[in-house]
């Protein structure tokens, strides 16, 4: 656990169910849930997808490097789910609090997110499925090396996934 921070931070790729998964432990907790991604779509008024088209990815990560300097100046004891490439441009994302890495497997993650077309259509870097694959492959040794605890993402019964980080929360002494 960070010295100084009471939250739980999802990380993960794109599709992993972070922000789902968030929301349901920070319900049975009973903490704050934040989703970077909503708060970087409000502070800028527009989608996600309009900044990597209007401004480009890194004009985005940028957008993620300030969005974490307020959460870890300002946000304790909150359940917080993060971009999937949010630990690929801030350093030191452990000063946010203890690091949940929801590790699932690629062609999982593809099946699933284009049952939802809406879900599927806003992720820039999915457009492009090759593309994604090699993100996805870079960036799983950044995600093991950023987190507290691995959870594999086998199913998508959220309740029941939020139910069992809780208990391995719960078995850490984090929660």
């Amino acid at each position: 656990m960070s010295a100084t921070k009471n939250n739980i931070v999802f990380i993960g790729f794109m599709g992993s169910g972070k922000t789902t998964i968030g929301r349901t432990v920070s319900k049975k907790l009973g903490r704050l849930f934040l989703d970077v991604d909503t708060l970087i779509e409000s502070r800028e008024n527009r989608e996600i997808m309009d900044i990597f088209r209007e401004d480009g990815e890194s004009y985005f990560r940028n957008l993620e490097r300030e969005t974490a300097q307020l959460l870890k100046s300002s946000v304790d004891n909150s359940i917080i789910a993060v971009g999937g490439g949010f630990p690929t441009a801030v350093e030191n994302i452990q000063e946010l609090g203890y690091i949940v890495y929801l590790d699932i497997d690629f062609d999982f993650m593809i099946e699933e997110l284009k049952k939802s077309k809406e879900e599927f259509s806003k992720r820039p870097l999915l457009q492009e499925v090759e593309i994604a694959r090699k993100i996805y492959e870079s960036r799983k040794e950044i995600y093991q090396n950023s987190c507290n605890i691995k959870y594999e993402v086998k199913n998508t019964d959220f309740v029941k996934i939020a139910d069992e980080v809780i208990g391995i929360l719960k078995r850490e002494g984090v929660i």
